[in-house]
């Protein structure tokens, strides 16, 4: 049976939902997301990877807890370099802060957090023991495929002021998970922005941010105000299969 979840990723929700994030209202435009979801799609999974609140705000969280209440599924939290990893764990009662493995029936999903080491302009890294012990998960018994989470990319997007921004180790972990034929796919947020490209045996996907867009390949930061928020959808097939789009919906 297949696994399908749902990605939504760099809410970047604001300590005051009435509070703009870069000229759009980031709690609006999430609500769409979570609507659009009940209506439409048939989820098993949803995974929040990252930059949930722009200033790690207690209130941003706790309004998010609100939000998911009504969810009949598990929804996984990441935390992403805008988050309070401490907070966010209070409010969420996950530990975000660690590797965390879920397996399923035909897959498993590998969970990071990668704001070890930050250095401040938004760059993060997977610390040295979490990395460790995902080369221990991906050398275990298990035959599953696997599907890795996290918020910051590990393959650069051709951005200019993005691509100093993202995993700080990404060199050592796109080696390790290279070397594991298991792993299938990588997935994260951080840069507001559709990527998806296969290295090897691997497809490395960044999804589009529920806030607000970035334009793609450019010196400097630049908002797409023409695109309103998006997410995506995966659907994890026997067999180490994988299928997935994005669903971009109209901004508000």
């Amino acid at each position: 049976m297949s696994l399908r979840l749902a990605q939504i990723t760099d809410c970047h929700l604001q300590a005051d939902a009435l509070t703009f994030y870069k000229g759009v209202d980031a709690d609006a435009h999430l609500d769409q997301c979570l609507s659009w979801l009940h209506n439409n799609a048939k989820v098993d999974l949803l995974m929040l990877t990252g930059d949930l609140s722009h200033f790690g705000s207690e209130a941003a969280y706790q309004r998010l807890k609100q939000k998911l209440s009504s969810l009949t599924y598990p929804c996984i939290w990441l935390a992403g370099n805008h988050d309070n990893c401490g907070i966010m764990q209070g409010v969420s009662g996950q530990a975000v802060q660690q590797l965390r493995v879920l397996d399923y029936e035909h897959w498993r999903l590998v969970v990071l957090n990668t704001t070890a080491n930050a250095d401040g302009n938004g760059a993060g890294s997977i610390a040295s023991a979490q990395m460790e012990e995902l080369q221990q998960v991906l050398e275990d018994d298990s035959q599953l495929p696997v599907c890795v989470f996290m918020h910051h990319n590990s393959m650069p997007v051709d951005s200019m002021w993005q691509d100093p921004i993202m995993l700080g180790n990404a060199q050592q972990f796109n080696a390790l998970v290279a070397s594991k034929p298991r792993v299938k796919a990588v997935l994260c947020g951080h840069v507001h922005q559709n990527f998806d490209q296969v290295v090897g045996n691997i497809r490395f996907l960044a999804t589009p941010s529920s806030a607000v867009q970035f334009t793609c390949k450019q010196d400097k930061f630049k908002v797409e105000e023409d695109l309103g928020p998006g997410l995506r959808l995966l659907t994890l097939e026997q067999g180490g299969h994988l299928n997935t789009k994005i669903q971009r919906l109209p901004r508000i």
